[in-house]
């Protein structure tokens, strides 16, 4: 398991660490689709778990069919194929206390 601010460096991304929490609940999006990314492959990638399941069965053949329409509702960059896909969601302590502050 690679930490968020080595697979920011390794991205060139600065600023990936919470003043609150440091750097151990920083999370990134799948490159492909909006799920929160648990792998790190190839120094500039990260997949959540099903696609990163999709490509080892294959899907690096047609890349494109792993990228999906944003559906999460939060600001980011669109999905995609290229590093452009590539997008820290920050903090997800942080997050979660404002979700749980925000009203019903």
């Amino acid at each position: 398991v690679l930490r968020a601010a080595c697979s920011a460096k390794a991205c060139g991304w600065t600023g990936t660490h919470c003043k609150q929490h440091g750097e151990q609940y920083v999370e990134f999006k799948c490159r492909f689709c909006c799920s929160i990314a648990s792998f790190f492959c190839f120094g500039s990638t990260h997949f959540c778990d099903g696609c990163h399941k999709k490509w080892v069965d294959g899907a690096f053949k047609r890349a494109q069919s792993l990228v999906t329409v944003c559906k999460c509702g939060t600001k980011h960059p669109n999905n995609a194929t290229t590093i452009d896909g590539e997008h820290c969601f920050g903090c997800s302590l942080c997050r979660l206390k404002l979700k749980e502050a925000a009203p019903v």
